[in-house]
């Protein structure tokens, strides 16, 4: 089956402003000695606003200090493993797990992450503050009742809705199962709409005071925006079904982690490449407010979205240069 995907390229840097970034403007031949010249890497983007950051830290790096070309291609999470085990994609610099455990177990022994970025995310089924304070709705379980249910039918089928993930995405797949394991499917359906269109909807009914169920998660600006618990209320999940062995915390969720995820055999083809990414470690709070500065703020051009990486990268010029010191390149 063919797969179509939209290819999004972002030019590589001009030579001189390449040399002039690494203090080499004296040796004009300087740049052809980078190993990463006439190289191109390609990178893997989900759809998910989270992504951004982490990506483009890694890609601005790799054009700056090594001269590859980046390019970035959108793809669902399935088939990006499936195309770094085949070799036709390089990078995935926002892997996140342990949504993704059941892929990475499937191509062991192919793929293996080379760098952690941030950890203890919180995920959970959340509503308005005043909602669960006004219907005594704290847990999951509070939800199995069909009066709750009919206030947080906002399409009028019938069912309660769930404004959930996008289909493809593994959370999609951890609802409904939660949906299943709680006998709730006889009272909600998840919303499975895009992201953007799920932040407009969660917004909307914020913002007038409306009933509505979703999830929430971190990285995300959502909490920054309608912070836990004063405006919203993550719901408490004391049973905690879940479909493998990741022990959940009180909302039900494990915790999660993102990194970079490569083909094992990118060290061999890509040392210095290796080196560089296997230290790059982008923080949760920096992530949080890029997906704030892209949802909020409309700063979703692709000037924009390299504009935050590289703002982060001369804010924490310090940490960077370590990096490049342990990957030889200070």
């Amino acid at each position: 089956m063919r797969k179509r995907w939209l290819r999004r390229v972002f030019p590589v840097l001009l030579a001189a402003v390449l040399v002039a970034s690494m203090g080499l403007a004296g040796d004009p031949a300087a740049a052809q000695r980078l190993p990463g010249t006439g190289k191109t890497l390609t990178f893997a983007f989900t759809n998910w606003t989270g992504d951004w950051l982490p990506t483009l830290v890694s890609k601005v790096l790799l054009e700056d200090y090594l001269g590859y070309r980046v390019e970035i291609v959108d793809l669902t999470v399935p088939v990006t493993y499936a195309m770094i085990a085949a070799g036709e994609v390089d990078v995935f610099a926002d892997a996140f797990f342990p949504n993704q455990n059941s892929l990475l177990a499937g191509y062991r022994g192919e793929l293996e992450v080379i760098s952690w970025h941030y950890d203890g995310t919180v995920r959970g089924w959340a509503v308005p503050t005043w909602f669960a304070e006004k219907y005594g709705v704290k847990t999951v379980q509070d939800l199995n009742n069909p009066q709750i249910a009919r206030l947080l039918d906002r399409d009028g089928d019938g069912y309660g809705d769930l404004l959930g993930c996008e289909v493809g995405w593994t959370c999609h797949d951890q609802i409904n199962y939660k949906l299943e394991a709680y006998g709730l499917t006889r009272l909600y359906r998840q919303i499975d709409a895009s992201e953007q269109m799920i932040n407009y909807a969660i917004r909307s009914a914020l913002d007038n005071g409306e009933p509505v169920l979703f999830f929430a998660w971190t990285p995300d600006w959502l909490l920054a925006v309608y912070p836990h618990p004063e405006v919203v209320t993550i719901l408490l999940d004391p049973v905690g079904a879940w479909p493998d062995d990741e022990p959940p915390n009180e909302f039900g969720y494990p915790p999660g982690r993102a990194g970079i995820l490569v083909h094992r055999d990118f060290r061999r083809r890509h040392p210095e490449a290796y080196r560089l990414l296997s230290q790059v470690s982008v923080p949760l709070d920096a992530v949080n407010e890029s997906i704030y500065r892209q949802v909020v703020l409309g700063e979703t051009s692709d000037a924009d979205l390299e504009r935050h990486a590289r703002e982060w990268i001369e804010a924490n010029r310090e940490t960077v240069d370590r990096w490049l010191a342990a990957a030889g390149l200070r």
